[in-house]
């Protein structure tokens, strides 16, 4: 078995605080006359974890991307780590900071300057599914055999994952955290969001900047916070205005939930009793941290740093070994997942596989058009695979690739099960002006997207499958 480490990153750009982590992955290689060559994250361990620092801003609606440069520089030189060395790892953007206007420039340029393959991601589905992996619920569904909810309380979101069995099932995220609302140690208001304005006059509970607030009224209002929060955790299937996006609340309820995030590091913290107590840090995270914990969520085993951990250890995986790869361009970024089953019916039938692919390329084309490779071809649905329907998916493939991506010099295809290689040399045969790259084992979902990296152990190569999501 071939063993070796990679050094890999995290930096979270929260609402309220920044923070980053360098872990080291250990990646095996293993092969033998019975089965087929594997590849695998065998252990991962973080070896430095920076302080928490204040999310740098230039006004309230813009992030300060020297500050955040001069951060990255400082950290890597305190861990004694430099660039050539950092060769996976994810640079997230989450909460309310997804939201600035220059959000999506910054997360791009800081993964450009902070290693060879860190990725640039955000999105609050997949920050709820990294805080779950990093806090610690995921690992727990799997040993207690219970649905755990983790829920992700930062300063400008609450993101919401399922994870049943090692597996995330469900995801939402809410407008809950301790900066919605900020004040000064008087309790005079300095800012209110947007986003809570239905929720409180719904709850009579009117808050505005420039007036002041009691201990009684944030009290009530971060009671009502933690509260909707939960039940709709729970399984309430009433719409809440707090719903970041549209989301219909499924019948899986939770055996246990879990508090993580900078919110969840204060719930075992004493009950805030004055004004000055609750606004220490200039906003209501310490009252909204003593409601969840009063409403009976436990503390996840790791809170503020849960989000950066999932990014930095659980962000990366690697791709099967039996893979084909034709081209030097990699390592790729940013690549959108075009999903197509390959067989829906009962017996394989090429005719109907084409019209999948024709559709779903011709509805890429009007969309990603510009990069090359402009999609990755994710082939799901898998049956067994004779040499004579290889030969079937490989001139479809290639027919309607070809004519919806005239331009293209580059094929990526993703195939769930251990036929990348072959599949791969089947393509490259039959078309001799693109390079050809085919990759399997990989767990995808349409409309996410995927960045390939180097080589890493053998013929596999490092991986990262992410959903960008920006907005402003």
């Amino acid at each position: 078995m071939t063993r070796q480490w990679m050094t890999s990153i995290g930096l979270d750009i929260g609402t309220s605080t920044t923070k980053l982590i360098i872990s080291e992955l250990l990646i095996a290689q293993s092969h033998d006359q019975f089965t087929l060559p594997g590849c695998q994250i065998i252990d991962r361990r973080v070896t430095y974890a920076s302080s928490i620092y204040t999310t740098p801003m230039v006004n309230e609606v813009e992030i300060d991307v020297e500050q955040l440069t001069q951060l990255l520089q400082k950290e890597y030189k305190q861990a004694g780590v430099t660039l050539e060395q950092v060769h996976a790892g994810a640079v997230i953007i989450t909460g309310e900071s997804a939201r600035k206007q220059n959000a999506e420039k910054i997360v791009h340029y800081l993964a450009e300057h902070a290693g060879n393959f860190v990725v640039a991601t955000a999105g609050a589905d997949l920050e709820g599914v990294l805080a779950a992996k990093g806090s610690g619920a995921i690992e727990r569904s799997t040993q207690i055999g219970e649905i755990i909810a983790n829920i992700d309380v930062g300063g400008g979101t609450a993101n919401i994952a399922l994870c049943q069995d090692g597996n995330v099932i469900e995801t939402f995220t809410l407008h809950v955290g301790g900066r919605l609302i900020r004040l000064d140690k008087d309790g005079q208001v300095t800012y209110v969001s947007s986003y809570l304005t239905e929720f409180l006059e719904n709850s009579f509970n009117p808050l505005r900047k420039g007036e002041k607030a009691s201990f009684e009224q944030l009290s009530s209002i971060c009671q009502l916070m933690a509260e909707e929060t939960v039940n709709y955790v729970k399984g309430s299937r009433k719409a809440s205005s707090l719903l970041v996006s549209p989301h219909t609340r499924s019948a899986i309820h939770p055996d246990t939930l879990l508090v993580s995030g900078g919110v969840g590091a204060m719930t075992k913290g004493k009950k805030p009793e004055t004004l000055e107590e609750v606004t220490v840090h200039g906003d209501i995270s310490p009252l909204l941290a003593y409601h969840f914990q009063a409403l009976g969520v436990s503390q996840a085993p790791e809170t503020a740093r849960a989000t950066v951990i999932g990014a930095g250890m659980q962000n990366t995986e690697v791709s099967g070994s039996t893979v084909y790869i034709k081209s030097d361009r990699l390592p790729l970024k940013n690549i959108p997942i075009v999903d197509v089953p390959v067989q829906q019916e009962e017996e394989w039938e090429p005719e109907r596989f084409q019209e999948r692919v024709q559709q779903a390329l011709t509805q890429a084309s009007t969309l990603y058009s510009e990069d090359d490779p402009p999609v990755a071809l994710a082939l799901s649905h898998f049956p067994y695979c004779s040499y004579t329907m290889l030969q079937q998916l490989t001139k479809v493939i290639l027919a309607e690739f070809t004519a919806c991506f005239k331009e293209a010099k580059c094929l990526v295809v993703l195939c769930e099960q251990d036929i990348a290689k072959a599949l791969g040399q089947a393509l490259a045969k039959q078309s001799k002006t693109l390079d050809i790259i085919c990759l399997d084992q990989i767990d995808f979902t349409h409309g996410d997207f995927i960045d390939l990296g180097l080589p890493v152990a053998g013929e596999a190569i490092s991986v990262s499958v992410k959903t960008l999501a920006f907005s402003s």
